[in-house]
């Protein structure tokens, strides 16, 4: 017999024409060759070649039963072939199921046996494919270790066209290549190919549980899971920050200004101090020396004093939005002996630092002097510079504290020595009121970033700056007892941030909201743009005023400021309001001016003796703001206000004279009927020294 490579082409056998020849085999049968070359023939069959002697397993069984007698050379006693080690079958294979009978192929005469050989020749491992046949009795085990190539299982494949033998192949290659290559099927793909093959004798592959151990590890480990494992921590990270902090871009614009550097980002998990509700107000004024009341007229802490008692018992913070810093009388070069109270309060922040308190300061630039902030600055101070001229077109003038985080002052007063001793002023100072300081605060971190060069307002806040009180979600909170609503407005609508009212907005609901008077005592008054070129018209609050009066029959009173930088066409606008009172409308609107007598200092203090409140009460509403009312403040300068509704408490007797709402009349009563009072018609002598 000579063996021959299988055609390509050649069709494996039927399972009944397999069935019919192993019948036929299993009979004896007479050959025409000699016997002696039949023998040899047989025992070269049987002869196991070297490759399947160094797979050949016996596979263990409790009851091993005795092969067929015609098969009696597969059985007989032969040495152990020598084991290789690069062909050993690891202890972690899977059994197989029985493998019987070998039926060799035809083999070419070049590689068949001399029959003069006394040993047998080393045959040559041809590629050929083996035909399986199952047989319960065989118990011999045959791996594969040399796999085939990728094109020569494709030849392979591709002319079977039987599919249960392919199947069968096929399953025993990928079992006999288990651990020697990465598979990259599932164990679905496994079952589904044992259950084709032969459901009943191939064994359940189970891997130990270290070995099934270390494939997970592998597999959590691996690039692509580890690429998923950070992909869902970015993205977990990006929804975090937009819940968190608004828009990405107004992130981006932040970081362009630095203030989002490495120390900035712990305060992104730190947590803040539980909102307080049970706050104390006190309402604070300061009188110059040349002012004269009636000994009944109400008098309030002095601002001086309540800016001292902040300080003092600051312990960890003082925040401080200003229009300028003159709380020295160096900026005139004289000595005034009614600036120590300015000194005692600069002394004062000079030594924040040295205590372990943090002083943050946001003022307006360009200043008149920076003799203050510098020194305060080389002292430890955190001085940011905003040139909101370049940013909006206007100015800082806001005037704010906040200290700790939960006391407030809010007021018209600078950081300024004049307005502790030579200007009237009025303002507000909340204690224990950790709500509205810490919505102040976000404010106050608005203005500090917008300090130094090259800076721009973005087009989104953060929300973590986000208003936290407006008109139409308030804050409820106890002031000094009694029930309030309160919330905070802004200006410019450029730094308004997500939820804030702008400044404009709350006076103008304020108003309408007004049942019986409105009194307002500002500075200026003018309802145009006075530092537009050119001016216009700016009819937006006056239109409000003249609704009240003329339509809801509402009493309206202005109580305006008269010294010498007063702008002479502001009583052109304040006469066309007054005229309104007369027949035949009887529109119920006064005007008057109020004057701080001069205290007769040679030489004259410039920026001195005025009325520099901004404030207005309603019977239900009480405004302490920080701008004159023109359209300039509104739309392009900086400023805040703080509207406080106690109507529903006004009724009480008890503790009614504790509202700021009710103490806020009673100053602007105590004004208004004092002798420094003209009346419109005399404006001309406010401005004769202009």
């Amino acid at each position: 017999m000579r063996k021959r490579e299988p055609a390509r082409g050649d069709t494996p056998l039927r399972r009944s024409t397999r069935l019919q020849q192993e019948k036929t085999w299993e009979q004896p049968q007479v050959s025409k060759e000699p016997q002696h070359s039949k023998e040899r023939s047989i025992t070269d069959i049987l002869q196991p070649r070297e490759s399947i002697r160094a797979h050949r397993q016996v596979i263990p069984t409790k009851e091993p039963s005795p092969p067929p007698p015609s098969h009696g050379p597969l059985l007989l006693s032969e040495p152990e072939a020598p084991k290789d080690s690069k062909q050993a079958v690891s202890e972690k294979d899977n059994l197989l199921p029985p493998v019987v009978r070998l039926r060799r192929l035809d083999i070419p005469q070049e590689e068949e046996s001399s029959p003069h050989q006394n040993k047998p020749k080393e045959p040559r491992d041809p590629d050929v494919e083996w035909e399986v046949v199952k047989d319960q009795q065989a118990r011999l085990r045959v791996l594969e270790t040399r796999p085939r190539s990728t094109e020569e299982r494709a030849t392979v494949e591709q002319g079977a066209p039987s599919q249960q033998g392919m199947v069968a192949n096929r399953t025993l290659r990928q079992q006999a290549r288990v651990g020697l290559a990465p598979r990259w099927w599932g164990p679905a793909s496994q079952i589904q190919a044992r259950k084709e093959s032969d459901p009943h004798k191939l064994p359940r592959t189970t891997l130990p549980p270290q070995a099934r151990s270390e494939k997970w590890t592998k597999r959590l480990f691996s690039l692509p899971s580890l690429c998923l494992l950070l992909f869902l921590l970015v993205l977990g990270f990006a929804c975090w920050f937009i819940w968190r902090y608004g828009s990405p871009v107004s992130f981006l614009g932040l970081a362009a200004y630095g203030q989002w550097g490495l120390s900035s980002m712990p305060r992104l998990w730190s947590g803040t101090e539980e909102c307080t509700t049970q706050c104390s107000l006190v309402l604070v004024e300061s009188i110059p020396g040349s002012l004269t009341y009636r000994p009944e007229d109400p008098r309030h802490l002095s601002i001086y004093q309540a800016w001292m008692d902040l300080l003092n018992g600051a312990n960890s913070s003082v925040d401080i939005a200003a229009f300028y810093f003159t709380l020295r009388d160096s900026d005139i070069k004289v000595e005034d002996p009614s600036s120590q109270q300015g000194r005692d309060v600069f002394d004062s922040l000079l030594g924040l630092p040295s205590r372990g308190v943090k002083l943050s300061i946001a003022v307006n630039s360009p200043q008149m002097s920076e003799d203050d902030t510098e020194e305060l600055a080389r002292q430890g101070a955190d001085i940011q510079y905003v040139n909101m001229k370049d940013l909006t077109g206007g100015i800082v003038h806001t005037k704010f504290w906040v200290v700790d985080q939960k006391h407030v002052y809010i007021g018209s007063a600078n950081m300024d020595w004049r307005s502790l001793t030579q200007v009237k002023e009025l303002g507000a100072v909340l204690y224990n009121c950790s709500c509205l300081a810490q919505d102040l605060g976000r404010i106050f971190a608005m203005y500090h970033m917008l300090g130094g060069e090259g800076v721009s307002i973005p087009a989104t806040w953060p929300a973590s700056l986000a208003a936290e009180s407006s008109l139409d979600q308030p804050l409820k909170l106890q002031l000094n007892g009694a029930g309030a609503e309160l919330y905070l407005s802004s200006s410019p609508p450029a730094l308004c941030s997500a939820g804030r009212t702008s400044d404009l907005t709350a006076i103008v609901r304020t108003i309408e909201d007004a049942q019986a008077f409105v009194y307002i005592a500002v500075m200026d008054y003018e309802p145009q743009c006075t530092f537009c070129s050119p001016r216009r018209f700016w009819p937006i609050i006056d239109d409000a005023l003249r609704a009240a009066a003329c339509d809801r029959r509402v009493n309206v009173r202005l109580l305006i400021s008269c010294w010498p930088h007063s702008h002479p066409a502001m009583f052109v606008f304040l006469e066309s309001l007054s005229i309104l009172s007369q027949k035949p409308l009887g529109c119920p609107i006064e005007v008057n001016l109020f004057v701080v007598p001069g205290g007769g200092e040679r030489p004259p203090i410039p920026y001195s003796h005025v009325n520099h409140n901004k404030y207005m009460v309603t019977d239900r509403l009480a405004y302490i703001g920080t701008s004159n009312w023109s359209e300039d403040y509104f739309t392009k300068t900086a400023g805040v206000g703080l509207i406080i509704n106690q109507s529903y408490h006004d009724s009480i007797t008890a503790g009614q004279e504790f509202t700021l709402r009710h103490q806020l009349e009673q100053v602007f009563l105590r004004d208004w009927d004092s002798s420094n009072v003209l009346p419109l018609s005399s404006h001309r002598s406010c401005t004769k020294k202009n």
